[in-house]
């Protein structure tokens, strides 16, 4: 946390990728103050661990309004259940624009992936509940009260792949097209890569 209360976004793609790699190695000790965030779910007796880093991809829509872009955020979790461990991407598909009205309901959610040097990892959806999946209460707050949630299962090879990788992108899949999302923070100089 900042002394003005804000979380801090990650300086880089190697930053979060320390975060998410935090929650693999110590997804069943305390977390260290700046480190991932930890918690029982009351409701599900799930331990949820919650990476304190996320990813935001940004896709600029100039041709709806100035600064409009569509948003992809992803946050890693591990749920804890009785000893059985199991990591996800916690995520929200969001936006600047008011979309109401122009997609028609239940059409769901779109497609996602993330292209990490050049892989593509797919973001399938999980079909239970987030309540089913150990998350009675929410691990991370929706960016706007119009965002879709969306949880895709990962593994410790993917993090750890992610956590390694030069450039990291993101991409719509609708029609048979592609509509790529590039890594977006809020101060450019945060994205300077540390080696």
């Amino acid at each position: 946390m900042t002394s003005d209360g804000n979380r801090r976004l990650p300086r880089s793609p190697r930053h979060l990728a320390v975060a998410m790699l935090l929650l693999v190695v110590g997804a069943c000790a305390s977390p260290p103050s700046d480190g991932p965030r930890q918690y029982l779910d009351e409701k599900s007796a799930a331990t949820v661990t919650v990476a304190q880093g996320s990813l935001v991809f940004a896709r600029e829509r100039p041709e709806l309004a100035v600064h409009a872009r569509d948003y992809l955020t992803l946050v890693p979790i591990d749920v804890n259940r009785m000893g059985t461990h199991v990591l996800y991407f916690y995520g929200f598909v969001w936006s600047t624009i008011d979309k109401r009205g122009s997609t028609p309901s239940g059409e769901g959610i779109a497609q996602f992936e993330i292209v990490a040097d050049g892989r593509r990892i797919p973001l399938v959806p999980v079909r239970a509940t987030p309540r089913e999946l150990g998350l009675a209460e929410p691990p991370v707050r929706a960016p706007s009260g119009s965002a879709q949630l969306l949880i895709a299962r990962t593994d410790r090879q993917t993090l750890a792949f992610l956590a390694a990788a030069g450039v990291i992108r993101a991409a719509e899949l609708h029609d048979g097209m592609s509509e790529p999302y590039e890594l977006w923070s809020g101060n450019p100089g945060s994205l300077v890569a540390l080696r």
